[in-house]
């Protein structure tokens, strides 16, 4: 199983509501340090089905760069992609906009205000 963890720097908490909000996404797990104003050590969501793990913590001074990566979410409608879409475009930066392609009838790729990644497409039946 190969499972991507993000770091947050100390905005996991903002995050995970974020993306419950968005996915309807199920918490698992969420492990905080209350000596270190309850930053979160380990959580545990799925979004459709998958697992994600986050926290507040990249390296032992707690930052640390995201790069190299996107997170990919297939949508069975583009209802859906598109109401998951309007809850994090928000202080988002748009890399392409929501259109049609050659492979789906809905795609859009954005940086969240976490500067997470994502590509979210709408699968062809």
């Amino acid at each position: 199983m190969l499972v991507t963890h993000i770091y947050f720097n100390g905005q996991c908490k903002e995050a995970i509501d974020l993306y419950v909000k968005a996915f309807n996404a199920t918490v698992k797990t969420v492990m905080q340090k209350p000596e270190q104003d309850g930053l979160i050590v380990h959580a545990e969501i799925f979004i459709h089905s998958q697992l994600l793990m986050l926290n507040d913590f990249g390296d032992n001074d707690g930052f640390s760069e995201s790069g190299g990566y996107q997170l990919a979410v297939s949508f069975d409608n583009e209802e859906a992609l598109k109401d998951a879409y309007s809850v994090l475009k928000d202080g988002s930066t748009i890399i392409s906009p929501m259109q049609a392609t050659d492979y789906s009838p809905c795609v859009v790729r954005f940086i969240d205000r976490f500067n997470v990644r994502w590509g979210f497409w709408v699968t062809y039946c």
